[in-house]
């Protein structure tokens, strides 16, 4: 942050600047260092900038924090110093708020700080698991690695992401058309029609008068329609907070016929990544769990693995507690079990994240190749029913002017 201050240099005389220091006692320091006398020392009153106000908008992205472990971690291999490495990594960051984050890091370094513990200063930028993997590389004297290691699991959820979306689209902008034409549809060409069946005196076919009658439900009742949506997603979110209903919900959901070994494949990818790469920078795996677990989406397989480590740390094991719960695919429990017989748990779980994510896309893929035709069939369907209520009248009334 910014500080003003009033010093005085006998050459000078009594004059006003700024300083950036990161607390009071640190920018009185500065100036001192430079022999300057402090008379008034205070901190610039600033308005806050969009990324206070909006923080979700600024914050640093996924491709933003594989650059910087991807740097720090070249510099670390070529024998680089951590402190230039991460000035480096700064002046080239385009990103205010990791910015400004680096340059604290960095001056935390100067005073001592690991780079675990300048990290932790930063829960926002750096979650524990990353604090984690990067405090177990420093304390076996392989920062290096753990930092490139963290840097391709974070590359590979990214590419994963991008790779989900760019599939999404197509469909996604299909449906989106398709409905927007049916909007028209009803909004700019059915009321023309009514007057002219008002004018022609002739009556209204059922087809067009239920369309009729479900434009004016849909425009009369629109906010109400659009409330009631709103109040059913809050009471979902609140229902999934009472103890109990979110492993009822999530239990439902994992049996559903195509979104169900979607999100435990997604899941199983996740947590089978996390637990190879911590066990690699050297996280005892009692310690690995937690992090690891906290990671899945499904509350199901939260309590199915929570109770794996409950299981290890009373001494009886993983893989036996593990197959107690049906949620888990066998294919996981397979592996852990190799993994814990043969000793070889980190290479069995860097498998399993591999597969699980190959799964994932494919059951992704899949899903929205079944959902591009049946939305497209359904919107068609509908479309072709308002144009049939259309057409029809239209030429009933002609046939009857003849």
């Amino acid at each position: 942050m910014r500080f003003r201050y009033v010093a005085y240099l006998p050459e000078r005389g009594v004059f006003k600047d700024t300083i950036e220091a990161l607390d009071q006692n640190e920018a009185a320091a500065a100036a001192a260092s430079l022999g300057y006398r402090l008379l008034e020392i205070a901190p610039v009153r600033e308005a806050p900038g969009l990324e206070t106000l909006f923080p979700s908008m600024f914050k640093a992205g996924t491709g933003d924090l594989v650059r910087f472990f991807h740097q720090v971690a070249s510099m670390m291999a070529s024998g680089g110093n951590l402190m230039r490495a991460i000035e480096m990594a700064e002046s080239e960051s385009k990103n205010r708020v990791m910015r400004r984050a680096l340059g604290e890091m960095r001056a935390h370094l100067a005073d001592g700080e690991s780079l675990s513990q300048v990290m932790r200063r930063h829960p926002g930028m750096f979650p524990e698991l990353y604090v984690s993997i990067v405090e177990a590389g420093e304390s076996t004297g392989r920062l290096g690695p753990s930092l490139e290691q963290l840097a391709d699991m974070l590359e590979q959820d990214h590419e994963a992401k991008q790779r989900a979306m760019k599939t999404m689209m197509y469909p996604m902008t299909i449906i989106g058309m398709s409905f927007m034409t049916l909007a028209v549809l009803m909004v700019v060409a059915v009321p023309p029609l009514l007057k002219v069946f008002e004018e022609m005196g002739a009556g209204q076919p059922a087809a067009m008068t239920f369309t009729v009658n479900a434009i004016g439900f849909v425009k009369e009742n629109l906010f109400a329609i659009l409330g009631a949506g709103a109040a059913a997603a809050v009471g979902l979110a609140l229902l999934r907070r009472l103890p109990g209903a979110a492993g009822v919900i999530d239990g439902v959901s994992a049996r559903l016929p195509l979104l169900g070994p979607l999100t435990i494949a997604g899941d199983m990818a996740r947590f089978s990544r996390t637990i190879g790469m911590l066990l690699e920078a050297g996280v005892p795996l009692s310690d690995a769990l937690p992090m690891a677990i906290g990671g899945c989406g499904n509350v199901r397989v939260r309590q199915a693995l929570r109770a794996g480590e409950e299981s290890l740390l009373s001494g009886r094991g993983l893989a036996q507690e593990l197959r107690r719960h049906r949620v888990l695919p066998s294919l996981f429990l397979e592996l852990v079990s190799m993994g814990e017989d043969g000793n070889q748990m980190a290479r069995m779980m860097s498998d399993a994240a591999t597969t699980y994510q190959k799964e994932r896309e494919d059951r992704l893929g899949a899903l929205l190749g079944a959902l591009e035709p049946a939305s497209t069939v359904v919107v068609g369907a509908i479309v072709a029913f308002i144009a049939f209520s259309m057409f029809v009248p239209i030429y009933s009334g002609l046939d009857a002017l003849r």
